[in-house]
């Protein structure tokens, strides 16, 4: 297995204008093979080169728990996909009390 040094940082993506939520690959300033990786994991989606704008956290935050944490990137897909429900479900509690 390889092992990536990655330091987290902000970029300036370059937006599709007939496609606007799609950034390419090449403006991450991240190794092409290890996104390549995490959508193979399930952590983000790729169509022709690029991702989409609103997986950008996943991939930082994908990369914050193989760092921090030591946790391999198909563990880090699923630590995601199962905040993002614990997030749906607090905002439907919110929505309930409200309403």
């Amino acid at each position: 297995m390889k092992k990536y040094q990655v330091e987290i940082f902000c970029f300036e993506a370059k937006i599709w204008e007939e496609d606007y939520n799609w950034i390419d690959l090449n403006d991450l300033g991240l190794p092409e093979e290890l996104v390549r990786r995490m959508s193979e994991t399930g952590i983000v989606e790729i169509r022709s080169n690029r991702v989409r704008s609103d997986q950008i956290s996943r991939i930082y935050k994908a990369l914050r728990l193989q760092k921090n944490l030591g946790i391999n990137l198909a563990g880090a897909g699923i630590i995601l996909d199962l905040m993002e429900e614990m997030e749906s479900l607090k905002d439907e509690i919110e929505r309930l009390k409200r309403g």
